[in-house]
């Protein structure tokens, strides 16, 4: 008889946990609450609600996109924002400020050390986690509604400990850039890796001190994720580091990768204007247009498979916190800001809104990049806060070292 109270009073006190963590999900989900008991860390709670009677002042930095590329500045894309937020949230009032292209990210550190960086910052950065002390995870305001329509994010990856730190505005498709013609047409429809074999001596220049160049490479020979365990690489992105190596190390013995790539990050431009019979990698989209603008139909992309970067914006707090209503509020301009306002800057910069409702697209469709169709977009790699000191520290330098010090794949391998 005793035994049978004992187990009524487990299922009870079970069914009762059961009870408590239903209701307090209604108003707290679960991984606030997680952060905020168990781990005892700083934690917003996204379901708190915009207060209708408080003004909010939201901070935007950002970098003059639009100056790089036409006669014009960005008071029209900000003067639709405003009209936006108007119409559904009158009480959140913009403040604009533009950081220089040089200096943009070390102001930005700045203002993150002082403990007030912008609400909202403009990353044109391949890293989505800037600070994870004082940066917000935007994945909690996304709603599995939307999430289907941002389409470039693995939401498979996206957990309470991998969040995602940037919410997704503009997507540009991979490329790099080669002088007409340099790489024949009988080739160009096999993958982008094999490709590169049939370059021409001292044709390829690989601004290696550009990170998104290691990035994209490694996202091409089939890393999914970044991950360390117990302080050592997993396996699959040891045999994805050597499998690359490999390959630079063979383009290098054949002659097609430039004799003197120390010199490279310094002249790769130049030569492309100069020369116009190599091939340059990687490229933004404001490198893209100005190469473009000045070179027309002298030059090609040669497009990265199916690769995409998606361009965030970066949503921070103050050290001296303004409540989760306020968080809500800048998360509100981050969602508007993508979901319908991004378009005014998709098309002059050559670039895809992250956010495509209504033409959603699913595994296997296509997406269409200025001209062209992509099947199966495949984000480039993201770097997670739990991986991001043994990238830094290790694999970082150890690629520098492979470029500099004209490393072997074994030589480079040991230092991982």
């Amino acid at each position: 008889m005793r035994k049978s109270y004992r187990v009524l009073i487990i299922v009870f006190i079970f069914f009762l946990a059961g009870l408590i963590l239903f209701f307090l999900n209604k108003y707290y989900p679960l991984d606030y609450l997680y952060n905020l008991i168990i781990k005892r860390d700083f934690a917003v709670n996204p379901r708190v609600e915009i207060d209708p009677g408080r003004e909010y002042q939201v901070r935007i930095w950002y970098y003059p996109f639009y100056r790089t590329i036409k006669e014009a500045d960005e008071r029209e894309f900000f003067q639709e924002l405003k009209e936006d937020l108007e119409t559904t949230y009158p009480n959140i009032r913009l403040f604009v400020g533009e950081i220089d292209f040089a200096t943009g990210i070390e102001s930005l550190r700045e203002a993150i050390e002082e403990g007030k960086p912008p609400d909202i910052y403009f990353n044109l950065s391949s890293q989505d986690l800037l600070e994870e002390k004082l940066q917000l995870a935007v994945s909690p305001y996304i709603s599995p509604m939307e999430r289907e329509a941002y389409y470039t994010v693995d939401w498979q990856q996206v957990s309470f400990r991998d969040r995602l730190w940037g919410w997704p505005v503009l997507v540009q498709r991979q490329y790099w850039i080669a002088g007409k013609g340099i790489l024949a047409e009988k080739y160009k429809d096999l993958p982008f890796l094999d490709q590169l074999a049939y370059l021409e001596e001292d044709s390829l220049f690989l601004n290696y001190y550009d990170e998104t160049l290691l990035k994209q490479l490694l996202t091409l020979v089939g890393l999914e994720n970044f991950k360390v365990e117990k302080g050592e690489l997993d396996p699959f992105a040891y045999e994805a580091l050597e499998e690359l190596f490999t390959l630079l190390d063979s383009l290098r013995e054949r002659g097609i990768l430039y004799k003197d790539s120390r010199l490279v990050p310094d002249i790769f431009v130049r030569k492309l204007l100069e020369d116009k019979a190599v091939v340059i990698g990687p490229v933004n989209p404001y490198l893209g247009h100005f190469i473009s603008e000045r070179l027309g139909e002298e030059v090609e992309f040669i497009y990265l498979d199916n690769l995409v970067k998606t361009y965030v914006l970066n949503v921070f707090r103050q050290r001296d916190y303004r409540g989760d209503d306020h968080s809500r509020a800048v998360m509100e301009v981050a969602r508007i800001i993508s979901q319908k306002t991004a378009g005014s800057l998709a098309g002059d910069l050559g670039l895809t809104k992250a956010y495509l409702n209504g033409e959603g697209l699913k595994a296997g469709a296509e997406m269409r990049a200025g001209e062209e169709l992509i099947p199966g977009v495949k984000e480039l790699l993201l770097i997670q806060p739990g991986e991001r000191a043994y990238w830094e520290e290790v694999v970082w330098p150890a690629w520098l070292d492979f470029w500099e010090q004209d490393l072997s794949p074994e030589e480079v391998l040991k230092r991982l």
